[in-house]
């Protein structure tokens, strides 16, 4: 996506809109290109974040009473792609009316929050951590939300923020509708030892600056990014701060880009961690001085423009790689290496160079949504885990070539039609050769144990 503010609208009677800006005062409508447009859902509440902090906003939003959605940015060269990455348990239908995401513990990792409303039965709220992984898809991690549970609440509406100034983020419901009752506020009792730091973005005219991104670089964790978004949830609207948890870490410098692309850099010394910064809209003889050095952090580093920017750490001599890994792919805020394995054209390796993965299943588009599939035991039946889906690389056998091994558990694994309708592929595909039974095993055994660690219970401590 390019550097002016796209938006996207999750509709309820009809497709999802991702309007990109073409930066001429004009917009397109790009979600079906880009997998986000869910035609036959009922979206409501929508949060946007960067849950692997690739430096990419990601979207997360919930379906009346249909699958949610967690999609992770994939674009490229200027082209939007998103891929769902929701877990069979977070997808889990629900009567929802606000997604709210937050780090309630300060630990660096965001939490999710549905708040649903118990409009015909019980529907209690859910809260899901999303676990940040280093070169693949974050984890999804379900906890129990203490109090906030509600089963019977009319929930209408939910925000955060921080109504004592300690730093931890409290969460208020709004319900009625079909029956009044009361607010509800609630506060976090997890992670208060941890650090934390508020920005707070400032237009020309002093009012607080929606649309804009703040990007906090840190000494160890790398850079954490927030959206100061106008709006995410039905009937409300999120605070304009962006509210970052930093765990044991701590802030070297923060950058805050504005909607008509203005910019300002500031380092953070270590006396205005745990506290507010008030960031004003930069002036116009800021833009002509010499940029102040900047602490990027790890894996950043200050460019002539007076900016942090990734560092690429894979033209670095000496080399950062070791000789049985030689090839260096470099990543936002650090590099992965793997070995040097070639490809046939329109594959490409993955992460660690093992396998030939095929270019076009990065971005599968969107998936078939008749009804989402109650969950069931583990095996290759129709309606369970393993759905029946459009081949990512139709007219091809690029992932059917053998057994395929999901690196997301069991709710990314395609039907390979196109040659055998008992092999199946993730949509990663990345291949096994089938030489021996025991290749079958392994995919089994791993879906097996996926299946065991995606269906345990919720876990304490609770969370409010």
């Amino acid at each position: 996506m390019s550097s002016a503010s796209d938006i996207f609208c999750d509709n309820e009677n009809g497709p999802n809109f991702l309007f990109h800006n073409r930066g001429d005062g004009t917009f397109v409508d790009a979600a079906a290109s880009a997998g986000v447009d869910d035609p036959h859902q009922h979206g409501r509440g929508v949060a946007l974040a960067d849950f692997n902090r690739d430096g990419k906003v990601d979207i997360v939003y919930g379906n009346w009473n249909g699958p949610h959605r967690l999609y992770l940015q994939m674009s490229a060269h200027g082209k939007a792609r998103f891929r769902d990455i929701a877990s069979p348990k977070f997808s889990m239908p629900s009567p929802v009316r606000t997604v709210i995401t937050a780090d309630f513990d300060n630990d660096q990792e965001l939490e999710i929050f549905f708040n649903n409303i118990a409009y015909r039965s019980s529907s209690a709220n859910r809260l899901f951590r999303v676990i940040r992984r280093e070169h693949g898809d974050p984890l999804i991690e379900e906890l129990n939300p203490g109090d906030a549970l509600e089963p019977e609440g009319r929930g209408t509406g939910g925000v955060v923020t921080d109504f004592d100034g300690d730093g931890m983020l409290d969460l208020i419901l709004s319900h009625g509708e079909s029956m009044a009752q009361p607010l509800s506020v609630f506060r976090g009792n997890q992670g208060f030892n941890n650090n934390w730091l508020r920005v707070v973005p400032r237009t020309r005219f002093g009012a607080f600056a929606r649309g804009a991104k703040v990007v906090l670089y840190t000494k160890k964790s790398g850079a954490h990014l927030r959206i100061i978004d106008g709006g995410s949830g039905y009937l409300c609207e999120m605070e304009p701060v962006a509210h970052f948890g930093l765990g044991k870490d701590e802030a070297s410098s923060v950058e805050v880009t504005w909607p008509d692309g203005k910019m300002v850099s500031r380092n953070v010394a270590s006396g205005e961690m745990n506290s507010v910064l008030e960031i004003p809209y930069p002036r116009d003889e800021d833009t002509l001085q010499n940029p102040a050095p900047l602490e990027c952090g790890q894996g950043f580093s200050q460019q002539e423009n007076g900016h942090c920017m990734d560092t690429n750490e894979c033209i670095q001599f000496p080399f950062v790689c070791p000789r049985d890994k030689p090839v260096c792919v470099n990543t936002y805020g650090s590099y992965r290496c793997r070995t040097n394995k070639r490809c046939s054209r329109g594959y490409e390796p993955n992460e660690d160079g093992t396998a030939c993965v095929g270019t076009l299943g990065q971005s599968p588009g969107p998936r078939p949504t008749a009804r989402f599939p109650r969950p069931q035991a583990a095996g290759p039946r129709a309606g369970g885990w393993l759905r029946a889906l459009t081949p990512a690389c139709p007219g091809c056998s690029c992932c059917c070539s053998g057994f395929c091994l999901s690196l997301r558990g069991p709710s990314g694994l395609n039907p390979c039609s196109l040659q055998s309708p008992t092999q199946f592929c993730p949509l990663t595909m990345t291949v096994i050769p089938p030489s021996s039974t025991m290749v079958w095993q392994l995919l089994m055994w791993t879906m097996m144990g996926t299946l065991r660690s995606s269906w345990r219970g919720t876990m304490a401590p609770t969370w409010f």
